[in-house]
């Protein structure tokens, strides 16, 4: 495929209210559509939404590395394969025949910029897929899933509103919850869980997410209180450097623990993949930001590591607009697993959330369409 186009356009959205976690309170968030347009008009569509505080490069750094990428591939000429476009975005200097090699500019070993590569690599996926004539989801596995499970995410702060937000959510057919706590007392944090799990009843499944604002010690006692309100899983209980924290605590908690924030370093994913400290995997459940792990593709392959270690995996979003979690949507239909839940149902806590797009969840499920690419135009992502 030659691309013709190569663009990149801001994209702010707002948030309904804002939404506390252990990590600070977003109002906000910032950062840019990527498109690709190739000889025949087909037109691929990727994000970039850095999110700093959990693993990814500054929104300025974003805007300079896809400038200069997106300057590089306009006129340029790519294979028609997922092996392309790893080419194209790790660009080996012993195969410059594959790749655009020296015309990409090339990153200080240092530079790790997951959102600007989220975004240049979903634009080039989708483009592939449309030229294939197939959903994006395919190109991960030849047995997607059709339709992928996800969770609400509860943003309200004051109980009495966290319990009428839980009953609205399970009204709609969500079966699968989600809970900030850390950042707060405790008892704060009890009362709160108490009353979504009063509002319920027991047959939904409650989980939280913590961001890693617990010491170990913080982790254990909020787990021995928590665990009573029969917890599917807790994400990120401790801090994400430290792994044997993350294996101490699964070995005492009551329920999965699902490392997250810990996923935002290379090396802290690689420990993960390979560390035997015995008696099991590090985590019962790995979390998969595809912003964070610098696309779909990475995000794959640590999925496939972790079953094989016999861990779970799902897919959030970090607060994406609706390309991102297009792209995760197809990632979740993928994955050697649908038990657990994905965190892809957070357009409900935007403002300007565009209002007839095609991955907006029903009864709890997000239904892929049998179209090419992302099937996303470009009016329906909220960036004409």
């Amino acid at each position: 495929m030659r691309i013709t186009e190569a663009t990149f356009t801001p994209l702010r959205l707002t948030l309904a209210r804002p939404l506390k976690t252990a990590k600070g309170t977003y109002t906000t968030r910032e950062g840019f559509i990527v498109r690709l347009t190739d000889e025949d008009g087909h037109v691929g569509q990727g994000e970039a939404m850095p999110l700093p505080e959990f693993g990814t490069e500054p929104l300025a750094t974003t805007h300079q590395v896809l400038r200069d990428w997106l300057g590089a591939l306009k006129g340029q000429s790519l294979d028609d394969s997922i092996e392309g476009i790893e080419a194209t975005l790790a660009p080996s200097p012993g195969d410059a025949s594959r790749s655009l090699g020296a015309k990409i500019r090339p990153l200080e070993p240092e530079e790790h910029v997951p959102a600007a590569q989220h975004g240049l690599e979903l634009a080039l996926l989708d483009l592939l897929a449309q030229r294939k004539g197939v959903p994006l989801c395919w190109l991960l596995a030849e047995e997607a899933r059709p339709e992928v499970l996800v969770n609400a995410l509860l943003s309200a702060e004051a109980p009495e509103e966290l319990a009428q937000e839980a009953k609205d959510a399970v009204a709609e057919g969500f079966q699968t919850l989600k809970l900030k706590v850390a950042g707060r007392t405790l008892d704060a944090d009890e009362a709160r869980v108490r009353a979504v799990r009063a509002a319920v009843g027991p047959g939904v499944r409650l989980r939280l997410d913590a961001n890693g604002g617990w010491s170990e010690p913080e982790a254990n006692r909020a787990l021995d209180r928590l665990g009573w309100y029969e917890l599917e899983l807790v994400e990120q209980p401790t801090p994400a450097e430290d792994l044997q924290a993350l294996w101490r605590v699964q070995r005492r908690a009551p329920c999965i623990i699902a490392a997250d924030e810990t996923l935002a370093s290379p090396a802290a994913v690689r420990a993960l993949l390979t560390m035997d400290l015995g008696g099991g995997p590090v985590v019962g459940a790995v979390v998969l930001k595809p912003m964070v792990l610098g696309g779909l593709l990475p995000s794959m392959v640590v999925a496939l590591r972790a079953a094989r270690l016999g861990m779970h995996a799902y897919v959030t979003s970090s607060l994406d607009g609706v390309v991102a979690r297009a792209g995760a949507a197809h990632l979740a239909s993928a994955l050697p697993s649908g038990e657990l839940a994905s965190g892809l149902a957070v357009g409900r806590l935007f403002a300007d959330e565009p209002r007839d797009h095609p991955y907006k969840p029903e009864r709890g499920l997000l239904r892929l369409h049998d179209v090419p690419g992302l099937g996303l135009t470009p009016e329906l992502t909220g960036v004409p």
